[in-house]
């Protein structure tokens, strides 16, 4: 299949948006191998492999498959696209330094630039291809139990990241509003906040569902039949057979995919799509029930206060939500959810994958389930006068007023997650109990921040008050442990800014972002100190649910920039805050950041020449930039060095 008039034309577009200096010399056009990969504008690279993926998914939308493949080939095919998925793999992974059952890794810009041509190479001759074997590595779980990884080779990495970046765009035109798992500009507290606005307005029964061995089980044919195009069907089909190695012993699979490789996630939602649709048809399908489940129509709907239009389902009544493997069905007719169960064991059964049968449960909503690290419960309304209550339950038509008469949703951390992540704490502060106060801070706040971000938009006030003064308590007896012999007053003094009033019983207190008893340090004549818990707290529901069929390849940019610059997704409200400050912009390449993108803080000044952390002295990089802007520092600290041992050249 060959479309010549557009690949000269996207030729040329590549080469003179990649290179700075490009010129019509037939050496630079045919030998990529002679690119300096220090010198490649990335953010113009980004930008081609953009517009074809929006016009891969809009081709799909509408239903043009053939156009949609032709433009996947062409992204395979193209420059640009090799050199962004040689760039995650050897830059912007957090695996980048671990080798395959080759042993290879690909850290200078030659060894890079070598890699993009090889896989170059195979798109030409993909039919000689053969993949090495996956490295098979166990990861401790949550649980206890180990997690098996498979680790492919450098080049395949690079390969699959190359098909994924043409494959993803394709079906995530196909992919069901109901899964938000593994899928760009998507996170957890989406399918939380779809739970919760479920359930809000009525107590219903729950499938509390849990798949065994997802990746482990899934079947091959069923995984490849799927897969539309029939090139990329057959080199992920040699991914899946191809085996791993452990113990110096090569092992074949039979069935599921490698925990691992960068195609995984992707293969896991195009294995599991289809499951809400599938189900709904079912369910009305049962005689007498179509107006028990709903109508699927979808309709617009504008906000009375932003005046904007959105979509939505508001007709159907059986809602069910997935995130990766993880999903619920919820709906108030016990009977609905037990049939439910029985279709979905039936559905799961073809793509060789069951349900577990001590994790699995059917409950109501007033008994409480667990999903993705949130108990929600719908606990009795004991606060409301009798008639008060009478009141809502006759006086009014609104579902949501009638429900919080008997009982209240909450949603709030688990209480194991709350106990493991308090152990982490604890025990990070005991290990470092030697170190001064500036040194322990800088070691648990990022823990502390991480895990209060995760859960500051639902019910966690009692966990968060709970965990601070516990956090006081830790702190006080680390400070009692290091000053031995002084009192608790020189103490508190010290660490917690509180001051005795001479000799009376009154006290002074420093406040240190509007509060009190702040653990501090001090580190080169600046304060340094603990924001607490109670601190990263946001108003419940604050969280904006990613809009009704909504994918980060539709090509409203507004839209995604507005959700990034509010914190929506995996970026911290630091970093949401530095990123409306610079507008979105990164300073190095003058690239837009996007919901895909890896952003990293960058001190202006850096702490070993007396920077501060400060905001005034932050900036937001793209992690490729940051990257390039360590290896000039080095270079010009190892120039200065030479010239300092031999001034005279």
């Amino acid at each position: 299949m060959k479309h010549p008039k557009v690949n000269v034309n996207f030729s040329r577009l590549e080469y003179t948006l990649v290179l700075p200096n490009w010129t019509n010399n037939k050496e630079d056009k045919s030998d990529s191998a002679n690119w300096d990969w220090n010198k490649i504008i990335w953010r113009k690279v980004r930008k081609v492999v953009f517009n074809l993926q929006k016009r891969i998914y809009k081709a799909a939308k509408y239903g043009k498959f053939r156009k949609a493949r032709h433009l996947m080939w062409l992204l395979q095919h193209s420059r640009c696209g090799t050199l962004l998925a040689v760039r995650k793999v050897t830059t912007d992974n957090t695996g980048k330094r671990t080798a395959g059952v080759d042993h290879r890794k690909a850290k200078t810009p030659k060894e890079k630039m070598k890699l993009v041509m090889e896989v170059l190479n195979i798109y030409t001759n993909w039919e000689r291809y053969k993949a090495l074997p996956a490295k098979r590595v166990m990861i401790p779980k949550a649980n206890g139990k180990m997690r098996p990884l498979g680790i492919p080779t450098i080049k395949d990495r690079a390969l699959q990241v190359s098909i994924k970046l043409a494959m993803e765009p394709y079906y995530e035109a196909e992919f069901e509003p109901s899964s938000y798992g593994f899928r760009p500009a998507m996170s957890c507290h989406d399918a939380i906040d779809k739970i919760a606005g479920a359930l809000v307005k009525k107590q219903k029964w729950v499938l509390d569902a849990d798949i065994t061995g997802f990746f482990d089980n899934i079947d091959h044919d069923y995984l490849l039949l799927q897969i539309d195009d029939k090139t990329n069907r057959k080199i992920v089909g040699k991914w899946l057979k191809i085996g791993y190695i452990q113990d110096k012993e090569l092992h074949e699979t039979e069935k599921g995919t490698p925990q691992g490789g960068t195609i995984s996630p992707l293969l896991a939602n195009i294995a599991l799509d289809q499951m809400e649709t599938d189900l709904i048809e079912h369910l009305r399908g049962i005689k007498g029930w179509k107006t028990k489940i709903g109508r699927t129509t979808i309709s617009n709907k504008v906000d009375k206060k932003t005046g904007k239009s959105y979509k939505l389902r508001n007709n159907l009544h059986t809602d069910l939500i997935r995130y990766a493997d993880d999903f619920v069905i919820l709906h108030e007719d016990k009977e609905v959810i037990e049939e439910s169960k029985r279709f979905i064991i039936e559905w799961l059964s073809k793509r060789g994958l069951e349900l577990s049968r001590e994790k699995t449960k059917i409950v109501h909503s007033t008994e409480g389930f667990n999903f993705l690290g949130h108990h929600i419960r719908h606990y009795p309304n004991n606060k409301m006068s009798l008639s008060y209550k009478r009141k809502l339950l006759k006086g009014t038509k609104s579902e949501q007023n009638r429900a919080k008469a008997s009982h209240i949703l909450r949603v709030e951390p688990t209480k194991d997650k709350i106990k493991k992540h308090w152990k982490e704490i604890s025990d990070t502060i005991w290990k470092l109990r030697g170190v001064s106060a500036d040194v322990l801070i800088d070691a648990i706040q990022p823990k502390i921040s991480g895990w209060a971000n995760y859960y500051r938009a639902v019910h966690s006030s009692e966990a968060f008050g709970r965990l601070d003064r516990l956090l006081y308590k830790r702190l006080t007896q680390w400070a009692k442990r290091k000053h031995s012999k002084r009192g608790i007053r020189w103490i508190n003094e010290k660490y917690f800014g509180v001051k005795r009033k001479g000799k009376t019983k009154d006290y002074e207190h420093d406040t240190i972002d509007g509060r009190k008893w702040v653990f501090r340090g001090e580190r080169k004549g600046e304060i340094q100190y603990i924001r607490a818990y109670a601190k990263h707290k946001k108003p419940v529901g604050s969280h904006a649910r990613v809009g009704f069929d909504r994918s980060y390849y539709d090509g409203d940019v507004a839209y995604w920039a507005g959700r990034l610059s509010k914190g929506y997704g995996d970026i911290s409200p630091s970093t949401a805050k530095l990123l409306n400050k610079q507008r979105g912009i990164c300073p190095q390449c003058g690239g837009a950041f996007t919901n895909v993108d890896l952003i990293h803080v960058h001190h202006k000044v850096c702490k070993s020449r007396g920077g501060a952390n400060k905001y005034n002295n932050f900036v937001l990089l793209h992690k490729h930039c940051h990257d390039e802007i360590h290896r000039i520092d080095k270079a010009e600290k190892a120039r200065k060095r030479r010239e300092e041992w031999n001034p005279n050249g």
